[in-house]
C-alpha cells in the first residue's frame, strides 16, 4: 500500500496463553534483546550508523549464531533498529516486529507464534480498532508483564461488493469426507431405512466404494511423499548457498565493493523468503501426510466393518428356518392320485385323452383299462 493511499487500521489482539506460552515469548522478547546490543555494538565499532546493508553484512550471521532467532526476525529487526535513535536502551524495549510468516490466525480461536523453540499456539481475545498504522512491518508484538498484545496493521473497507455468482465454488470433497460418507452409509440407521433385501447391496456397494477409496488414498499418499521429497531437496540447495552468502559478504565489505555487498544482501534476502516459504509448504504437506494417513487407515477400518455386516447380512437370522422345497398335503396327494386313477384322464406324461374303456369280460378282467395295454405275458386268451 503506497503512502498516498488510507493508511491500514491497527487492530489489537490479547493473547491469553499458557504459562510455558508466556515463558516461550518471554524468552523471544530476552534474545530480541540481546541482538539489539549486539547491533549497537557492530554499529559503534564500525561507525556504521544506520546503514542497514552495512549491519546485516556484520551483524546477520552474529545474531542467529547467538541469539536462535529466526531469520525473518532478525532481518526486520536490523531493519527496525537502523530506525531508532542511537541512544536506544535495548533493556527498554517491550515490542518486536513481526510479519506474516511469524504469525498467523487459526481460525477465530487462535493464534500461532513463532518462538526459539517452534510454533505456539494460543487463544486470543480482539480489542478492537484503534487509529491508523505507519509502522513498516505487519504487526508488533508487546510483551508488558504479564500482558501480551499483537498489533496488526488491517486494511479496511468501507464496503464489500457482492460475491459473483460464478466465482463461487463448492469445496471438493476429500477422502476423509467419503470415508465418513461411505461409514455412515453402512450405519445400522441406514441400512434398516431400507428394505431388508436391498440391505446386502447397500453393503456391497459401500465396499466397493471404500475399495475406490483405498486406492485413491494410496495414490494421494504417494504423491504426497514425492512432494516432500522435492521440497526438502530444494531447501537443502538453498541451505548451502545460503551458508556460502556471508563469506562472500564480508569480502565484497573488504574490498570496498559495496554494490557487490548490497546484491549479496539482496539475494540473500531473497534466499530466506524462498527457505520461509518451503518451511511453510512443508508444514502443509506434513499436514496433508497425516491427513492421507489417517484417511488410509479410517477407510481399512470401514472395509473390515462392510466385511463384517456382509457377512451378517448373508447369515441367515438366527431362529428362522432354512427355506426347504415344499412338501404336499396329504388331501393334495389323495387328489392328484385319484384324477389319474379315474377313466377318461389323460396320463400326466402325454397330455393326450385316453381312449374309452372296454367293458369287463371274465377272460380280459387282469387287462388295464385306462391304458389299454395287453396283460402281461401270463398266458394268451382262450
Amino acid at each position: 500500500m503506497t503512502r498516498s493511499q488510507a493508511l491500514p487500521s491497527r487492530l489489537t489482539y490479547r493473547l491469553l496463553p499458557q504459562p510455558a506460552d508466556r515463558d516461550a515469548v518471554r524468552a523471544l522478547l530476552a534474545a530480541y534483546r540481546r541482538m539489539l546490543v549486539i547491533l549497537d555494538e557492530i554499529r559503534r565499532t564500525h561507525g556504521l550508523g544506520a546503514n542497514v546493508v552495512a549491519l546485516i553484512a556484520h551483524g546477520y550471521q552474529r545474531v542467529r549464531d547467538e541469539t536462535g532467532l529466526p531469520a525473518r526476525l532478525v532481518t526486520l529487526g536490523i531493519r527496525d533498529f537502523a530506525r531508532q535513535p542511537a541512544d536506544l536502551d535495548p533493556q527498554q524495549v517491550s515490542a518486536l516486529p513481526l510479519d506474516g510468516k511469524l504469525f498467523s490466525l487459526k481460525g477465530a480461536a487462535e493464534i500461532t507464534l513463532t518462538t526459539l523453540c517452534g510454533r505456539r499456539s494460543m487463544p486470543y481475545r480482539v480489542e478492537g480498532y484503534d487509529g491508523p498504522w505507519r509502522e513498516l512491518s505487519a504487526a508488533r508484538l508487546t510483551i508488558a508483564g504479564d500482558d501480551i498484545t499483537l498489533v496488526v496493521g488491517v486494511p479496511v473497507m468501507p464496503t464489500h461488493p457482492a460475491p459473483n455468482p460464478k466465482e463461487i465454488r463448492t469445496m471438493p470433497e476429500t477422502i476423509l469426507t467419503r470415508v465418513g460418507r461411505i461409514i455412515g452409509g453402512l450405519s445400522n440407521a441406514a441400512l434398516e431405512a431400507v428394505e431388508d433385501r436391498n440391505g446386502l447391496a447397500v453393503a456391497e456397494q459401500a465396499l466397493r466404494e471404500i475399495d475406490a477409496v483405498i486406492h485413491e488414498a494410496r495414490l494421494d499418499l504417494g504423491r504426497i511423499k514425492a512432494e516432500e521429497h522435492r521440497l526438502g531437496a530444494r531447501r537443502g540447495q538453498l541451505d548451502g548457498e545460503l551458508s556460502a552468502l556471508p563469506e562472500k559478504l564480508e569480502l565484497a565489505l573488504a574490498s570496498g565493493r559495496e554494490d557487490l555487498a548490497r546484491a549479496g544482501i539482496s539475494r540473500q534476502l531473497d534466499l530466506e523468503s524462498q527457505i520461509e516459504a518451503i518451511d511453510s509448504s512443508l508444514g502443509d504437506v506434513a499436514e496433508r501426510h497425516a491427513a492421507a494417513a489417517k484417511a488410509l487407515q479410517a477407510a481399512g477400518a470401514a472395509r473390515r466393518d462392510a466385511e463384517h455386516r456382509i457377512a451378517l447380512l448373508r447369515k441367515p437370522p438366527p431362529g428362522e428356518p432354512t427355506r426347504r422345497r415344499p412338501t404336499r398335503s396329504p388331501a393334495t396327494a389323495r387328489r392328484r392320485a385319484a384324477r389319474s386313477a379315474s377313466p377318461g384322464r389323460c396320463a400326466p406324461s402325454t397330455g393326450r385323452p385316453a381312449p374309452p374303456a372296454r367293458s369287463p369280460t371274465p377272460r380280459s378282467r387282469s387287462s388295464t383299462a385306462c391304458t389299454g395295454t395287453m396283460p402281461s405275458s401270463g398266458g394268451s386268451p382262450r
